[in-house]
Parts: structure tokens; C-alpha cells; sequence
């Protein structure tokens, strides 16, 4: 900025000298791309669901008997045993959607102690809340002839959680200008934790609350222009103050009737 006032000014130079002075006011931009990958988690109990979720349980009867006695040797315990193994399909989870809130500051310091006085990146994440409606249809009694039976991915639930998150980039350039950043929801893992029973007598096993884990990363491609000069004392700062949204469908394969 300095070199194209002095240029302004300059109207009795020489022309050799005005040259020099628009020589050196040549300052080039460039426009370079940052990626960085913002990790996120959210693990919580979840306790509502649409439909009750099958578990693998294993049910074990015993007999216990005594076998006529014997002169060799003296029988302490006896049992017929029979064990049934219930396998289910597991319970896996599926995006449905995701919604970010951001408040985005691009920010410049004369003085690099200012800028570490910034509080820091940080991250909170929040239980998960059941959306889905309850309302369910009942079967209509009587029917049964007019229905089959087969397997088909049934909704357990769906659910929504919200992160926090404070991402702080600095660059080493002189930035003068954020041009673009896009933004992809990547998740690296997903779990619905289901407890382990093991059923005793002949009452049906109820699942009261599971456990639900969503682990995965904002994906960033940060778009900017910089200042091509031989060097600057103040530091630029990109701050985002981010909310993400997240909506979680679990589903597990089922058994159902299905009208023919």
C-alpha cells in the first residue's frame, strides 16, 4: 500500500526513477488450499426405542440328577445340561443427516502475545435425544392368514446429538483473504452397544438401554489468498466456532409380517 502512494506522489521523478518505484509496487497474490480434519465423538446411553432391539442371548437348562451309588468313589454333584445360543443380526447405524453452525472470524494480530491470549481449540459433545415417534400401529387381530413372514431392516431408533467445537487455524503466510471453505461429515466409526445377558428361567428378555458411539472427523478444504512479500510482523488467524448436528438412524434386521 505504501509503494503505490509514493507512486501517487511522485510526479517530478524521473521516468527511470518512476519505473523503479512501480517495480517494486508489483506484489503478487497467490491462492492456496489447507485441509485439516476436526475430530469428533459422541458416546452416551440411550434409553427409548421404537422397536425393542433382538439380542443374542444364550439360555442354559439344567437337570440335576444322582446315579446309583457306587463303592469306588463318592458323587458330589450331577447335572444334565442343555444350552440354546439365540443369534441375531447386529445392530449397525446409519447418517440420516447433518447440519453445522458456524460463526467464522478471520482475524489479524500486531502482536503474536494477543493472539496466544485466544482461548484454545476445544471440543464438547452432548447425550444423544430420541426423535422418534412412538406412535406405533397395531396389528389388526384376526388377519393372520393374510400375512408372511420375512426379514427386513427394522428402525430401532433415531437419534440426535450436537458437538461444540472451537477450531483455531493460523497461518504462516500474509493472508489477505478467505476465499472458500467446504466441508464434508465423515464418520469413522459407529457402534449400538448392546448389553450381554444371559437368560435364566423362562421370562422374556427385556433391553431397557443401550449404548450408542459415533466417532468420526470434519473434513475441511480451506481456500485463501496470500500476499507474496519478503516478510510481515503480524499474524492472521482463521477462528470457527462451530456447532454440528447430527442425526442417527440404528437399524437391525428382523423378522416382521408383512401383509401379502
Amino acid at each position: 500500500k505504501e509503494d503505490v502512494e509514493v507512486v501517487a506522489d511522485s510526479e517530478n521523478e524521473t521516468a527511470l526513477e518512476k519505473e523503479d518505484v512501480g517495480t517494486k509496487s508489483e506484489i503478487k497474490s497467490l491462492v492456496r488450499s489447507m485441509v485439516m480434519k476436526t475430530p469428533f465423538s459422541i458416546t452416551s446411553e440411550v434409553s427409548s426405542f421404537l422397536k425393542s432391539p433382538n439380542i443374542s442371548i444364550k439360555k442354559q437348562g439344567a437337570f440335576v440328577f444322582q446315579n446309583e451309588k457306587n463303592a469306588g468313589y463318592r458323587e458330589l454333584d450331577a447335572k444334565l445340561l442343555t444350552t440354546v445360543q439365540y443369534y441375531h443380526g447386529k445392530a449397525y447405524c446409519k447418517l440420516v443427516s447433518s447440519k453445522l453452525h458456524e460463526k467464522r472470524e478471520f482475524l489479524e494480530f500486531s502482536n503474536p502475545k494477543v493472539e496466544d491470549d485466544i482461548e484454545k481449540n476445544r471440543i464438547e459433545a452432548s447425550s444423544w435425544i430420541p426423535i422418534h415417534s412412538m406412535k406405533l400401529e397395531k396389528e389388526r387381530e384376526g388377519e393372520f392368514n393374510d400375512y408372511i413372514t420375512v426379514k427386513l431392516p427394522i428402525e430401532i431408533g433415531k437419534y440426535q446429538g450436537e458437538i461444540s467445537l472451537r477450531e483455531k487455524v493460523v497461518f504462516k503466510e500474509k493472508v489477505t483473504e478467505i476465499k472458500d471453505v467446504s466441508q464434508e461429515i465423515i464418520l469413522t466409526k459407529n457402534e449400538f452397544l448392546l448389553p450381554k445377558i444371559k437368560k435364566t428361567g423362562q421370562n422374556p428378555v427385556t433391553i431397557e438401554k443401550a449404548g450408542l458411539l459415533v466417532e468420526g472427523y470434519i473434513y475441511q478444504c480451506i481456500e485463501y489468498t496470500i500476499e507474496q512479500s519478503l516478510s510481515h510482523d503480524n499474524v492472521y488467524q482463521l477462528m470457527q466456532n462451530i456447532v454440528l448436528e447430527l442425526t442417527i438412524q440404528v437399524l437391525q434386521e428382523q423378522e416382521v409380517r408383512v401383509r401379502m
